[in-house]
């Protein structure tokens, strides 16, 4: 093992996707790495995607990209889930990390990180964001069962490398559970917020877009897709805001994924004559994102399926309220205090939850800053780094170094 010179480690991470490829796991990693490497040595690996290059120093950290054998010519941009980056082996195995971690899911780089950290001696830290994959299943069934990890077959190699991996994390109450069954150090994983990056004024993009000072603006933010249910968003809005001219809905995120879903909502936008109040953006920089976090009045999260609410903590932190589906693990908002919550999939009743925000406008800062308490404490990237301090200790102490 190197030796930890004022107690700097040297760390891998690995991941599917990588910064600046923008979704929120990858902005998560991406912020998990900088302040890793604030203190420790990281490299991060993650298959090439983009039109990038294959080394580069970014953050005060190394990102290698490795060659993806499933796009064998590297075309870019790649969006496909799976990769397969058989190098990854020998890069874990011949560095002599003293960790490695890996993100999001036990996709097959990940199980070669996995092989080459066991083969070298190096303990391994799984890090799950979704353990199956819950957008495929909305697509292809249009909803995620409330059983569906008890009904989920995992495949004897999967459930060895479960049981091998020395410290896990995950980030919904659902996974834990589940992921227990097989290896008892699984700990929860807050999905945090550079406090620093919402507190600060950020200048409104309302202007640019048509929308006034004035108005009352619900945002939807997320890659525009079915599990994300932008489509409940637009039905309720149709629905119930056909008679209050000021009202907005503002749909921010890249819709190339699944383009005949933003174009059937388009469609009943126009059908319903609100087209011009319903504004699709696509994909933004996130200086615009973190704009309409902190200028819009409600943000709406209609999600059919979500591990973390992560965008529940970042609206939060911006200063505005939310209206979320009772589907999102962990709950953090408490109906009427520090948030709406609605049922899943319920159109009528996200209506009847986006009417009583925009009748209680005044209220809904008050709201906003109870669940900013929230986040505060333990939904910072200094707490979730604490975490991981406290395990690479307990799984280095007694190594020689």
């Amino acid at each position: 093992m190197k030796d930890r010179k004022g107690g700097r480690l040297k760390l891998a991470i690995v991941t599917n996707r990588f910064y600046p490829e923008v979704g929120g796991a990858e902005t998560n990693i991406w912020f998990q790495a900088k302040e890793l490497a604030k203190i420790h040595d990281l490299t991060v690996f993650c298959p090439k995607r983009i039109d990038a290059p294959w080394k580069e120093s970014m953050d005060g950290f190394t990102l290698i990209r490795l060659y993806d054998i499933l796009n064998p010519l590297c075309r870019t941009p790649n969006i496909a889930t799976k990769t397969l980056s058989p190098s990854i082996l020998a890069k874990i195995f011949f560095s002599r990390f003293d960790v490695v971690m890996f993100f999001p899911a036990l996709n097959y780089n990940n199980k070669l990180a996995y092989l080459a950290a066991k083969l070298s001696g190096t303990p391994i830290i799984g890090c799950f964001f979704d353990f199956i994959d819950y957008a495929g299943l909305i697509k292809k069934n249009g909803s995620v069962p409330d059983d569906i990890l008890e009904r989920t077959h995992v495949k004897s190699l999967d459930a060895r490398i479960l049981r091998g991996l020395d410290h896990v994390y995950a980030i919904a109450d659902k996974e834990i559970a589940f992921l227990k069954k097989f290896n008892p150090n699984v700990e929860y994983s807050p999905v945090p917020v550079l406090l620093d990056e919402y507190l600060k004024e950020t200048p409104s993009c309302r202007a640019k877009y048509g929308v006034s000072e004035s108005d009352f603006v619900f945002l939807c933010l997320g890659r525009v897709s079915q599990i994300k249910g932008q489509d409940l968003a637009v039905n309720a809005f149709c629905s119930a805001f056909k008679d209050k001219p000021d009202a907005k809905l503002v749909v921010v995120g890249r819709h190339d994924y699944e383009p005949s879903f933003t174009d059937a909502m388009k469609k009943e936008c126009a059908e319903a004559a609100v087209q011009d109040r319903v504004k699709f953006t696509g994909m933004l920089d996130r200086s615009e994102v973190l704009s309409w976090l902190r200028h819009s009045d409600a943000h709406v999260i209609p999600v059919r399926f979500m591990n973390s609410g992560a965008v529940v903590v970042e609206t939060w932190a911006s200063g505005t309220a939310v209206i979320q589906s009772d589907v999102v693990d962990p709950n953090l908002v408490v109906d009427g205090e520090n948030g709406f919550l609605f049922k899943k999939g319920d159109a009528k009743a996200l209506a009847n939850k986006m009417l009583e925000a925009y009748s209680k406008k005044s209220e809904l800062p008050k709201m906003a800053e109870k669940g900013a308490a929230l986040v505060k404490e333990k939904y910072t990237y200094e707490y979730l780094i604490g975490l991981y301090q406290k395990s690479f200790d307990r799984l280095l102490a007694g190594k020689t170094h």
